[in-house]
Protein backbone atom coordinates (compact mmCIF):
# COMPACT_ATOMS: atom_id res chain seq x y z
CA UNK A 1 0.00 0.00 0.00
CA UNK A 2 1.93 3.34 -1.16
CA UNK A 3 1.10 6.39 1.45
CA UNK A 4 1.63 9.66 0.81
CA UNK A 5 4.53 11.25 2.79
CA UNK A 6 2.33 14.01 3.89
CA UNK A 7 -0.17 11.59 5.15
CA UNK A 8 2.42 9.78 6.91
CA UNK A 9 3.63 13.23 8.45
CA UNK A 10 -0.03 13.92 9.85
CA UNK A 11 -0.63 10.62 11.04
CA UNK A 12 2.75 10.30 12.93
CA UNK A 13 3.81 13.56 13.34
CA UNK A 14 1.05 15.66 14.76
CA UNK A 15 -1.89 13.06 15.72
CA UNK A 16 1.13 10.70 17.05
CA UNK A 17 -0.25 7.38 15.36
CA UNK A 18 2.27 4.76 14.39
CA UNK A 19 1.25 3.69 11.24
CA UNK A 20 3.68 0.57 11.88
CA UNK A 21 0.93 -0.67 13.54
CA UNK A 22 -1.22 -1.42 10.47
CA UNK A 23 1.63 -3.67 9.04
CA UNK A 24 4.07 -2.63 6.31
CA UNK A 25 4.18 0.48 4.16
CA UNK A 26 5.53 1.01 0.97
CA UNK A 27 6.36 4.64 1.34
CA UNK A 28 6.93 5.63 -2.36
CA UNK A 29 9.99 7.81 -3.23
CA UNK A 30 9.00 10.99 -5.06
CA UNK A 31 10.41 13.60 -6.13
CA UNK A 32 10.84 16.59 -3.59
CA UNK A 33 8.09 19.15 -3.95
CA UNK A 34 6.15 21.55 -2.03
CA UNK A 35 3.57 20.64 0.10
CA UNK A 36 -0.24 21.02 -0.24
CA UNK A 37 -1.52 23.83 1.76
CA UNK A 38 -5.39 23.89 2.23
CA UNK A 39 -7.15 27.36 2.10
CA UNK A 40 -8.53 29.59 4.75
CA UNK A 41 -11.61 28.37 3.66
CA UNK A 42 -11.21 24.70 3.75
CA UNK A 43 -9.59 25.05 7.05
CA UNK A 44 -12.73 26.89 8.38
CA UNK A 45 -14.82 24.19 7.32
CA UNK A 46 -12.53 21.56 8.82
CA UNK A 47 -13.17 23.46 11.64
CA UNK A 48 -16.75 23.74 11.73
CA UNK A 49 -17.31 19.80 11.07
CA UNK A 50 -15.33 19.46 14.50
CA UNK A 51 -18.18 18.82 17.45
CA UNK A 52 -18.27 22.45 19.73
CA UNK A 53 -16.22 21.52 22.61
CA UNK A 54 -12.81 20.26 23.57
CA UNK A 55 -11.72 18.83 20.38
CA UNK A 56 -12.81 21.17 18.56
CA UNK A 57 -10.21 23.80 21.11
CA UNK A 58 -8.15 21.22 21.35
CA UNK A 59 -7.64 21.34 17.11
CA UNK A 60 -7.29 24.76 17.27
CA UNK A 61 -4.38 24.46 19.24
CA UNK A 62 -2.49 22.62 17.02
CA UNK A 63 -3.47 24.96 14.20
CA UNK A 64 -2.62 28.25 16.12
CA UNK A 65 0.09 27.00 18.85
CA UNK A 66 2.00 24.80 16.66
CA UNK A 67 1.37 22.05 19.30
CA UNK A 68 1.84 17.99 18.67
CA UNK A 69 -1.27 16.33 20.37
CA UNK A 70 0.35 15.51 23.03
CA UNK A 71 2.16 18.81 23.63
CA UNK A 72 -1.63 20.31 23.57
CA UNK A 73 -2.86 17.25 25.85
CA UNK A 74 -0.20 17.77 28.57
CA UNK A 75 -0.93 21.53 28.98
CA UNK A 76 -1.79 22.19 32.78
CA UNK A 77 -3.86 25.43 33.83
CA UNK A 78 -0.12 27.21 34.62
CA UNK A 79 1.40 26.94 31.38
CA UNK A 80 -1.76 29.12 29.70
CA UNK A 81 -0.68 32.52 30.37
CA UNK A 82 -4.13 34.30 28.42
CA UNK A 83 -3.08 37.76 29.78
CA UNK A 84 0.38 38.09 27.84
CA UNK A 85 -1.16 35.36 24.91
CA UNK A 86 1.95 33.19 25.56
CA UNK A 87 1.55 29.68 26.15
CA UNK A 88 4.72 26.97 27.53
CA UNK A 89 5.42 23.95 26.33
CA UNK A 90 6.84 21.73 29.01
CA UNK A 91 8.85 18.66 27.91
CA UNK A 92 7.94 18.81 24.26
CA UNK A 93 10.01 17.22 21.75
CA UNK A 94 13.35 16.24 22.53
CA UNK A 95 12.07 16.83 26.04
CA UNK A 96 12.74 20.48 25.62
CA UNK A 97 10.59 23.65 27.29
CA UNK A 98 9.46 26.24 25.12
CA UNK A 99 6.83 29.32 24.58
CA UNK A 100 4.76 29.89 21.52
CA UNK A 101 1.81 32.15 20.59
CA UNK A 102 -1.55 31.76 22.03
CA UNK A 103 -4.17 33.15 19.59
CA UNK A 104 -6.25 35.95 20.67
CA UNK A 105 -8.87 34.41 19.36
CA UNK A 106 -8.98 31.88 21.78
CA UNK A 107 -8.92 33.64 24.99
CA UNK A 108 -11.90 33.61 25.51
CA UNK A 109 -12.95 30.03 24.54
CA UNK A 110 -10.14 29.15 26.39
CA UNK A 111 -11.44 31.19 29.97
CA UNK A 112 -15.03 29.95 29.78
CA UNK A 113 -13.37 26.19 28.87
CA UNK A 114 -11.41 26.78 31.82
CA UNK A 115 -14.57 27.91 33.91
CA UNK A 116 -16.09 24.73 32.81
CA UNK A 117 -13.27 22.39 33.86
CA UNK A 118 -12.60 24.46 37.20
CA UNK A 119 -16.09 23.58 38.27
CA UNK A 120 -15.10 19.92 37.46
CA UNK A 121 -12.18 19.80 39.34
CA UNK A 122 -13.72 21.73 42.30
CA UNK A 123 -16.68 18.58 42.52
CA UNK A 124 -14.25 16.01 42.11
CA UNK A 125 -12.13 17.42 45.41
CA UNK A 126 -15.30 17.39 47.08
CA UNK A 127 -15.42 14.01 46.31
CA UNK A 128 -12.29 13.20 47.28
CA UNK A 129 -10.72 12.69 43.79
CA UNK A 130 -9.36 16.17 43.01
CA UNK A 131 -5.91 14.82 42.52
CA UNK A 132 -3.72 14.81 39.18
CA UNK A 133 -1.02 12.87 38.12
CA UNK A 134 2.66 15.04 38.74
CA UNK A 135 6.03 14.98 37.92
CA UNK A 136 8.03 13.19 40.15
CA UNK A 137 10.16 15.84 41.60
CA UNK A 138 6.91 17.72 42.42
CA UNK A 139 5.29 15.01 43.86
CA UNK A 140 7.48 14.68 46.17
CA UNK A 141 8.26 18.08 46.98
CA UNK A 142 4.63 19.38 47.14
CA UNK A 143 2.59 16.24 48.24
CA UNK A 144 -0.35 18.58 48.32
CA UNK A 145 0.42 20.25 44.74
CA UNK A 146 -1.79 17.71 43.41
CA UNK A 147 -5.21 19.04 44.14
CA UNK A 148 -3.85 23.05 43.35
CA UNK A 149 -5.80 24.46 40.28
CA UNK A 150 -2.97 25.42 38.66
CA UNK A 151 -1.55 21.67 38.19
CA UNK A 152 -4.65 20.80 36.80
CA UNK A 153 -4.83 19.59 32.78
CA UNK A 154 -6.81 22.10 30.48
CA UNK A 155 -8.55 19.34 28.84
CA UNK A 156 -8.95 16.28 31.30
CA UNK A 157 -10.62 13.07 30.55
CA UNK A 158 -14.48 13.10 30.88
CA UNK A 159 -14.60 9.64 33.23
CA UNK A 160 -12.03 8.78 35.98
CA UNK A 161 -9.58 5.81 35.87
CA UNK A 162 -7.23 4.60 38.25
CA UNK A 163 -3.85 5.50 38.74
CA UNK A 164 -1.84 1.62 37.47
CA UNK A 165 1.49 3.81 39.89
CA UNK A 166 0.00 4.50 43.08
CA UNK A 167 -3.67 2.99 42.45
CA UNK A 168 -5.32 6.39 43.36
CA UNK A 169 -8.57 7.43 41.47
CA UNK A 170 -7.93 10.70 39.65
CA UNK A 171 -9.07 11.90 36.18
CA UNK A 172 -5.91 11.70 33.61
CA UNK A 173 -5.70 14.21 30.75
CA UNK A 174 -7.94 13.73 27.34
CA UNK A 175 -7.45 10.78 25.25
CA UNK A 176 -5.40 11.11 22.11
CA UNK A 177 -7.80 8.73 20.66
CA UNK A 178 -10.66 10.60 21.22
CA UNK A 179 -9.10 13.55 19.46
CA UNK A 180 -7.66 11.68 16.46
CA UNK A 181 -11.22 10.09 15.83
CA UNK A 182 -12.93 13.89 16.09
CA UNK A 183 -10.31 15.18 13.50
CA UNK A 184 -10.52 12.14 11.07
CA UNK A 185 -14.33 12.29 10.86
CA UNK A 186 -14.30 15.88 10.47
CA UNK A 187 -11.60 15.50 7.71
CA UNK A 188 -14.21 13.12 5.75
CA UNK A 189 -17.22 15.27 6.04
CA UNK A 190 -15.85 17.63 4.36
CA UNK A 191 -15.27 15.46 1.07
CA UNK A 192 -12.18 16.54 1.10
CA UNK A 193 -10.35 13.57 -0.82
CA UNK A 194 -7.18 15.13 -0.26
CA UNK A 195 -7.51 16.30 2.99
CA UNK A 196 -6.20 13.93 5.57
CA UNK A 197 -3.02 13.57 2.93
CA UNK A 198 -2.04 16.95 2.37
CA UNK A 199 -2.56 18.88 5.73
CA UNK A 200 -0.80 19.54 9.00
CA UNK A 201 -2.44 21.42 11.49
CA UNK A 202 0.28 23.67 11.90
CA UNK A 203 2.03 23.51 8.92
CA UNK A 204 -0.89 25.10 6.98
CA UNK A 205 -0.28 27.76 8.83
CA UNK A 206 3.13 28.44 9.28
CA UNK A 207 3.84 27.90 5.67
CA UNK A 208 1.35 30.21 4.82
CA UNK A 209 1.87 32.86 6.78
CA UNK A 210 -1.32 32.82 8.45
CA UNK A 211 -1.45 35.93 10.67
CA UNK A 212 -5.10 36.44 9.82
CA UNK A 213 -6.00 33.65 12.40
CA UNK A 214 -5.01 35.44 15.07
Amino acid sequence: MVLDRALIFLYEQVLEIELADIGPLDRADRPKRLPTVLSREEVRRLFEALSAGPNRLIAHLLYGSGLRLSEALRLRVKELDVGTGRLHVRDGKGGTDRTTVLPERLHDPLRRHLKTVKAQHEADCADGVGGVSLPDAIAEKYPNAKTEWRWQYVFPSTTLSEDPRSGAVRRHHRSDSAVQRAVKKAAEATRFPSVMASWCWCGTRCRRGDAQYN
